[in-house]
């Protein structure tokens, strides 16, 4: 009899079990196995299925923050406030162009894909390079480049070897510099130093509080009254941390003026 029970009722739990199945992108992902336990399949179909709904994700963004030739920007995308991305934009100038970006799962990291530009001379080389993560350690990095974009996508990756604990801490540390220059704090607790340029094109500028080893420019193309305060009396702000809004648009940190009915005082950290 208890045979013939477990029978009977193994059709209504399969069912029960296909009834949970969503139909969110992420559906698949939720039965996976755990991060600790996830496979180069796993988590390469996971890193995919996030890219297809991370426009659904709730998004932040740090300023673009420059220092000698080098200049960065970070976004953070959290579901459910947890972050499932980080994405950094680099630019050397001339000599490389660098986007990385690092998946999560169960706050842990399991995947860095890295795609790259860089001037070799003749030609430019484009460099793609793949570094899996379980339980905190490297288990597999694989690397392809080329000199088109058309000869890269026909490329196949190869494997490297891979040193576990150094590329594991590096990528850890790489993570919290990014969620650092987001959140503003340590290195790039940014406060005001200027507003510079010409009369139809001003820039208010920013510097790092510690050291003054970065520097951030945000375009002015609007006022509101807070950068009527700063306008009017730079001097007496220089050096204080301010509040203010901005979006990203052809690799430039553009001003959003806050509603007119927020005084200048708002976004002063006095």
């Amino acid at each position: 009899m208890k045979f013939l029970y477990v029978l009977l009722l193994s059709p209504f739990c399969v069912l029960y079990s296909c009834n949970l199945k969503s139909s969110h992108p992420q559906a698949d992902i939720a039965q996976d196995p755990a991060a600790t336990a996830m496979n180069e399949k796993i988590i390469s179909h996971y890193a995919d299925s996030l890219d297809k709904s991370i426009d659904t994700a709730h998004k932040k963004i740090s300023l673009i923050y420059t220092k000698g030739q080098h200049s960065f920007y970070a976004e953070q995308y959290e579901f459910n406030g947890k972050t499932v991305l980080l994405s950094v934009y680099e630019d050397n100038g001339a000599l490389k162009n660098t986007r990385k970006k690092y998946y999560f799962k169960n706050d842990s990291l399991i995947l860095v894909r890295s795609s790259s530009i860089q001037d070799e001379g003749t030609s430019p080389i484009l460099k793609d390079s793949v570094s899996y993560l379980r339980n905190h350690t490297v288990f597999k990095i694989t690397f392809r480049s080329a000199a088109s974009q058309a000869q890269l996508k026909a490329t196949p990756f190869h494997s490297l070897a891979t040193d576990q604990k150094k590329n594991a801490e590096t990528y850890l540390q790489q993570v919290d510099l990014l969620k650092d220059a987001i959140q503003q704090q340590n290195q790039f607790e940014m406060v005001f130093e200027s507003i510079n340029g010409a009369p139809d094109e001003k820039y208010l500028i920013l510097k790092s509080k510690t050291d003054a080893v970065y520097e951030a420019s945000v375009l002015l193309t609007d006022k509101d009254a807070l950068i009527d305060s700063l306008q009017t009396d730079p001097l007496k702000f220089k050096g204080e941390k301010i509040h203010l809004n901005w979006t990203i648009k052809d690799k430039q940190a553009i001003y959003v003026p806050v509603a007119s009915k927020v005084t200048s005082a708002r976004g002063l950290n006095k």
